[in-house]
């Protein structure tokens, strides 16, 4: 058995447990635990679960469908299955289907489905995965967006346990025990030079379809809470050559046919010899990682990290998904904000409530990929209750949905990662360059979610220029520095017979307009400090959620109020949504729906200086973000419109 489908929910409102008795239940390759207040009934050739509505007119289900075994593509499959659900029903729209996998290694694709029914709609959830030889989905329908949120923490807890009979079940939650590669270690490998990244990128070893000759520490993803050491090392060596415990082999480069995007390494001898391809990712700041599939002997993944800053950053991700022993107040969720006593946790993943202690389990390495870690409290007041626990880079540390009504929380010194690298940027090669200044292009998008982009080029004449979101102000654009990872922070431009090239890009017409430069057709607008500005008024950001679902799935409010005395007032609310019928189509009775809203409140101080903006928390915390507001045709700010946190903020007029 395996659990998959986890991550499924919303980072956000996940959480949740099964309450009451549940008893275990199987249907076809399925095996679950169905809640109590739960009912299921046979439809078709699938199985519905009905959940235990929260209010009137409140409906929601799972469905689990018969599968099939699986002969081809997984993606062609799940097209073929969802249209074959949704035909004679009118589609309203649709997401791309969005890939992903489970905490567990399994392939995972999902999309939403929004159906006319009535005079209103139904959202319909599907999400597969090949479990074994097999073919698995899930159907989750709701009515509304607010019957979708309502019932995320039961969707989150049934998901986190459901079990395929085919595949052999992963280690239990909280446990150090690990597989056993089927790459065999024979002693420590010989040790290999740290490679000069910047140097092989400017010979053109592209990151991103090439990994570095280097050294990979492989990590297994799987229910466990031991990150002290990885399982075993992997060596990219020189030549298409690599080097793991148990011999030498070679690799070939091979791009994915479904994305540009995706390359991977094809193992032809050696130990990896018949193993998964392996893909290759790659992140800007820190590092390449490999993802390693079918090489245990349970067949779970590995995710092998470039060692240096991508390892160290790996590391840091797991520290701050393990709940530190100290003391957590818990407040309730349902908008009053009331103390409802202190979460103690102690040594020895023991915890203590309201007098009585118990102990936890943590799942750190079967969640690699998600910013939480999942929690199993065992025995004492919180018994078989199931939360998230997760710690920002601002030092927050969190349980998310405890008993369904809280969340508890403390504030602890951040843990800060290096921003920069040790070297320094080589200088740009001769013919770069050219023009000096920052400037944004403001660009209207309208897939998958119609929105604004801002793109950042901030230019230095030598011909470096940083593209993307400064982090905190424009000083952050050093061109003299490199990222953790020794690439230069910012990339080679240059410009010639009226075209700008940046990097490996392809050449952009480039012009100069009375007033600046306009790029590609549209214009650069110089993103000029805004001083000491005072703000006034509800500025809000709206954003829908897309996560593992896709775009359609909900929508999230960001409000910050500023008043000219200098303090503010941070609300963040949103919610998501998805709706099944008895007989699976728009014109049977509905079943079920799904809800449930979330809402967090702070406040404090702030100041907005040059192209900074600080908040000061009342507990403590400080925030600085980059900040801008787009000019107006007279060239003042227009102070309707902030651009914050990768967030457009609109002034709300109240109409």
């Amino acid at each position: 058995m395996e659990k998959c489908w986890s991550r499924l929910v919303v980072t956000g409102v996940l959480g949740g447990m099964l309450v009451g008795s549940a008893y275990a239940a199987t249907f076809g390759n399925y095996v679950f635990e169905l809640p109590a207040g739960w009912t299921q009934a046979k439809q078709g050739g699938g199985l519905v679960l009905t959940l235990p509505p929260k209010t009137a007119g409140d409906r929601a289900t799972i469905r689990l469908t018969a599968g099939a075994v699986l002969s081809g593509e997984l993606r062609t499959w799940f097209a073929a299955q969802v249209a074959a659900f949704n035909k004679g029903a009118a589609v309203l729209s649709q997401s791309e289907t969005q890939a992903d996998t489970d905490e567990n290694g399994l392939p995972v694709l999902a999309t939403v489905v929004v159906v006319e029914v009535g005079t209103g709609s139904e959202w319909r959830l599907f999400a597969a995965t090949k479990a074994g030889n097999r073919a698995e989905m899930l159907v989750f329908s709701a009515s509304s967006l607010e019957s979708f949120t309502a019932h995320q923490a039961e969707l989150t807890a049934f998901t986190d346990r459901l079990n395929f009979a085919n595949v052999k079940a992963p280690a239990t939650a909280g446990t150090t025990k690990t597989a056993t590669p089927t790459v065999k270690a024979s002693g420590s490998l010989p040790t290999v030079p740290a490679p000069n990244v910047a140097q092989l990128v400017r010979a053109g070893l592209n990151p991103r379809k090439q990994p570095f000759p280097d050294e990979f520490r492989c990590y297994l993803s799987v229910q466990s809470s031991d990150y002290s050491k990885p399982a075993f090392a992997l060596q990219i060596l020189p030549g298409g050559r690599y080097r793991a415990p148990g011999g030498e082999g070679t690799y070939k480069m091979v791009q994915s046919s479904s994305s540009s995007s995706l390359n991977y390494l094809r193992w032809q001898g050696g130990p990896l010899a018949g193993t998964d391809d392996a893909y290759l990712l790659f992140d800007s700041t820190y590092g390449q990682t490999i993802q390693l599939d079918g090489v245990t002997d349970q067949d779970r993944r590995l995710y092998c990290h470039q060692r240096g800053s991508a390892e160290s950053h790996a590391l840091v991700e797991f520290r701050r998904k393990d709940p530190q022993v100290g003391k957590y107040p818990c407040r309730s969720l349902d908008g009053k904000n009331t103390d409802l006593g202190t979460l103690e946790l102690l040594a020895g993943r023991v915890y203590r409530y309201k007098g009585s202690s118990g102990k936890y389990a943590v799942n750190i390495m079967g969640k690699q990929r998600d910013s939480f870690s999942g929690v199993d409290f065992v025995g004492g007041p919180l018994d078989e209750e199931y939360s998230t626990y997760s710690e920002d880079e601002l030092g927050e540390r969190e349980f998310g949905r405890i008993l369904r009504n809280m969340r508890c929380s403390q504030i602890a010194k951040p843990i800060v990662e290096p921003t920069f690298g040790t070297a320094k940027a080589p200088a740009p090669p001769a013919g770069s360059g050219g023009i000096e200044g920052a400037y944004s292009q403001t660009i209207q998008n309208f897939y998958p979610n119609a929105s604004l982009e801002h793109y950042f080029y901030i230019f230095n004449k030598n011909g470096y220029v940083f593209t993307g979101d400064p982090e905190t102000s424009l000083a952050d654009a050093d061109c003299t520095k490199t990222r953790p990872n020794g690439l230069p922070l910012c990339e080679v431009y240059s410009i010639k017979n009226g075209l700008l090239t940046i990097g490996t890009d392809k050449p952009e017409k480039w012009e100069r307009t009375a007033s600046g430069y306009k790029l590609d057709g549209e214009n650069l607008k110089a993103v000029k400090p805004l001083g000491n500005l005072k703000l006034a008024g509800d500025y809000q950001a709206i954003s829908t959620f897309t996560a593992v679902m896709g775009s359609g799935g909900g929508v999230f409010y960001n409000n910050l109020t500023f008043r000219k005395d200098g303090t503010f007032t941070r609300v963040a609310t949103g919610g998501v949504s998805i709706t099944t019928t008895t007989d699976g189509t728009a014109f049977g009775e509905t079943t079920g729906g799904v809800s449930s809203s979330s809402e967090r409140k702070n406040s404090g101080t702030y100041t907005l200086s040059g192209n900074t903006l600080t908040l000061t928390y009342g507990d403590g915390r400080v925030e600085k973000q980059f900040a801008y507001l787009p000019s107006t045709e007279n060239g003042k700010p227009d102070l309707e419109w902030l651009y914050v946190g990768g967030r457009n903020y609109f002034l709300d007029d109240g109409k």
